[in-house]
């Protein structure tokens, strides 16, 4: 017995992560999260109700009562079950919800945001809360987006004059330990930093809660948004900036968070057609993301009546389907040795992860799976995969996903690099299905 109690002792010891950031960036992330590659991000709020320019209106518009647009915010035709079935339907693992938006105004009934919040006027309905229960239903992990400042709270604003923590100590630290003990969030995706560094916001207290106390410790993820200058250098997974998309492998696990909207992440009543990216824009930078070791979290906005606009319904309703068919090369995947190959960077690669050492012994340890991601049908339809440079063709076994018929014609040049595929033999109506986006899977 008093081994057992030296050894969880000693366990205890080793795993209490200090509030600093050698020991914080130290914690390993937990692996649900690589696993899960795609997610789905929603920004809703007041800011909906006049829906004018994005969700940055009250920081635009200040000619205004804002506080009279929250009592219209009635969110009357929000339906949990069916916001989680459309992002079921997308094929996204993860959610990631505005709990608090830049303008204060709380998605569930905080203690410190009285008459200022979602279960006070409005909806008056704990939507955090529905949330989650719904989106767990159908087995999507869900996450919490958390604003640390608040634009106009007289408390920042005094803080910001006189370098005090009013703030912080009386509003948003307690709103951090709220959404984490209430609603158990396996994501903290930290946003509105960059005015004060992370003493200020005390960042790295709180991270040493949340990795070491939290009833959430063993899962949670954060990202890198916890003081001015801490994006891309600190945190969980980096995010370096809105729509990050570098095309090249991070070292880092990193966040491409991407809005529907190209104007806005919130809703605008006046949004045009040609302002939502197109589906294969969207796949485009899904693959672009997966192959350089990202995750993709893809943005929506719905109205102030819980609406989602069927524009954003289709684009999540059709990439689902092209997930589904090339799910193989996407989950369970990590980057190969190449991430693309092409001069126009139209092909992409991703690597099947190897079982663990233990599975190794009852599988032939030579064969290798790698998926090549064609996000361009070449006009003469064959494919030129430049880094295959394998001395016998006939080792290689060549599928397309999603086309079972598919018979291969793979040749050499004596010239050139790699393998050649002729794919003449794939039929239109499967190239219209696939957006002309398919899946080579090169078993060698």
């Amino acid at each position: 017995m008093i081994f057992l109690y030296i050894f969880l002792l000693i366990d205890l010891i080793i795993s209490q992560y200090e509030p600093n950031w050698e020991s914080l960036d130290s914690r390993p992330l937990p692996s649900w999260y690589d696993e899960s590659k795609f997610g789905i991000f929603m920004h809703w709020g007041v800011y909906s109700v006049p829906a004018y320019q994005s969700e940055w209106l009250w920081y635009h518009w200040k000619d205004i009562t804002y506080f009279d647009f929250g009592k219209s915010f009635t969110a009357k035709n929000f339906n949990p079950t069916n916001f989680a079935s459309i992002v079921k339907s997308s094929g996204a693992k993860y959610f990631v919800f505005t709990s608090k938006h830049h303008e204060g105004f709380t998605m569930w009934p905080s203690k410190t945001s009285f008459g200022w919040n979602s279960f006070d006027i409005g909806p008056k309905r704990d939507i955090v809360k529905e949330l989650k229960e719904a989106m767990e239903n159908e087995n999507i992990t869900f996450g919490l987006y958390f604003s640390l400042m608040d634009w106009f709270h007289p408390l920042f604003l005094e803080d910001l004059k006189l370098n005090t923590t009013f703030f912080v100590d009386q509003i948003s630290y307690p709103q951090l330990l709220e959404i984490t003990n209430n609603y158990k969030p396996k994501i903290i995706w930290s946003d509105g930093e960059w005015s004060k560094d992370d003493e200020y916001w005390k960042s790295k207290e709180f991270l040493a809660y949340l990795y070491n106390e939290s009833p959430i410790k063993d899962d949670v993820i954060v990202n890198d948004r916890w003081g001015a200058g801490d994006i891309g250098h600190h945190g969980g997974f980096m995010t370096y900036s809105d729509n990050y998309d570098p095309g090249f492998l991070i070292k880092k696990k990193w966040e491409n968070c991407m809005t529907l909207d190209k104007k806005s992440w919130g809703y605008r009543r006046d949004i045009d057609s040609k302002d939502v990216h197109t589906i294969e824009e969207i796949i485009d930078s899904f693959v672009r993301t997966i192959s350089c070791g990202g995750n993709f979290l893809l943005n929506i906005g719905p109205d102030s009546n819980g609406r989602i606009s069927p524009i954003f319904e289709e684009r999540l309703r059709n990439l689902g389907k092209w997930v589904h068919t090339n799910e193989e090369a996407i989950f369970n995947t990590t980057p190969w040795i190449y991430q693309n190959d092409s001069s126009d960077h139209s092909i992409w690669y991703t690597l099947k992860k190897l079982p663990s050492p233990r599975m190794m012994y009852f599988r032939n340890q030579n064969v290798n799976t790698i998926f090549a991601f064609i996000l361009q049908i070449p006009n003469n339809m064959i494919l030129h995969l430049k880094s295959f440079n394998v001395k016998n063709i006939k080792s290689l076994q060549i599928s397309i996903l999603g086309f079972p018929k598919f018979n291969p014609k793979i040749f050499k040049k004596s010239s050139t690099n790699g393998i050649f595929v002729d794919i003449h033999s794939l039929n239109c109506n499967f190239l219209i299905k696939s957006r002309g986006k398919i899946v080579v899977k090169i078993k060698f």
